[in-house]
């Protein structure tokens, strides 16, 4: 009897659990710097120079903001303008190519093989 309790509430709460969709990452449809268009070490600093003096910008603004839905506005375009700071650097330090665990694994076996 408790069985068969455990049961009925256990499966519709897994197929609920397993039925949920993972949320998508948003991208800003107008970022303040086209990071594909980087290219040299000075793009990378006066992009992130530009950003940096865009965050400050924004800080200002929101201790100048008068209602609370302008001040969560602000909040909300820092946010983005500081992700928008992490790609520039996770760009300008990537470079050479990757080469997983495993991949790495099956070339040097294939090497110590033939």
């Amino acid at each position: 009897m408790n069985y068969k309790r455990i049961l009925l509430a256990g499966f519709p709460l897994l197929f609920l659990l397993l039925s949920m969709q993972p949320a998508t990452a948003k991208t800003d449809p107008n970022p303040i710097i086209e990071i594909d268009a980087l290219e040299t070490e000075a793009d990378f600093e006066q992009a992130y120079e530009t950003l940096k003096e865009h965050v400050k910008e924004l800080r200002t603004a929101k201790r100048s903001a008068e209602t609370k839905a302008e001040k969560d506005q602000v909040k909300k375009e820092i946010k983005e303008t500081k992700k928008e700071i992490k790609a520039v650097k996770a760009k300008a330090l990537s470079g050479g190519i990757y080469i997983g665990g495993g991949a790495l694994i099956v070339i040097l076996l294939l090497i110590i093989l033939l």
